[in-house]
């Protein structure tokens, strides 16, 4: 009788310690794409349209620039040597490779200004959803092969961002 009231106790301990681990919460991550984050929240989109509108006129010299090329390589006289047709090709392919390259560099410089105090609001947004969700590490979804899409908080984070002032 002392045996199977012993062996009950240790059971039942056994048992407790099991129940104990079972209610245990397990560290909670989640994934968020950063750039859709960037890009799709109100203030994101006003930024993209603002740097987009303050370049579009470069962009569309930048088309001509295009144009005049491809016709320069369709004239039938870009292999004659007298005309310096190949010359002109040149020049044109260097300045456009140099506004194109400077264009870029511009655009990037922009969108980091643009960009900064959206950024702000975002890590403010996502702190709060991680505290408030008892989140341990959030990570950026780009270069996993498979998330599941019951951690992904990309759509949330919109949303608080949208929402903060």
């Amino acid at each position: 009788m002392k045996i199977l009231t012993n062996l009950l106790v240790a059971l039942s301990l056994a048992g407790l310690l099991c129940g104990c681990q079972a209610f245990e919460r397990a560290p909670k991550a989640a994934v968020i794409n950063t750039k859709e984050v960037l890009t799709k929240c109100n203030d994101g989109i006003r930024a993209v349209e603002a740097v987009q509108k303050q370049f579009a006129d470069r962009k569309t010299q930048l088309k001509a620039q295009e144009e005049a090329i491809a016709q320069l390589r369709k004239d039938p006289a870009i292999n004659d040597a007298k005309l310096g047709k190949r010359l002109e090709l040149q020049t044109l392919g260097q300045k456009y490779a140099e506004d194109i390259q400077k264009l870029r560099k511009d655009i990037s410089e922009a969108e980091a200004t643009a960009f900064k105090p959206i950024v702000d609001k975002i890590n403010k947004a996502l702190a709060a959803y991680a505290k408030a969700h008892g989140l341990l590490s959030v990570q950026d979804k780009n270069g996993f092969a498979y998330i599941d899409p019951s951690i992904d908080i990309t759509d949330a984070i919109i949303k608080q961002v949208d929402q903060m002032q």
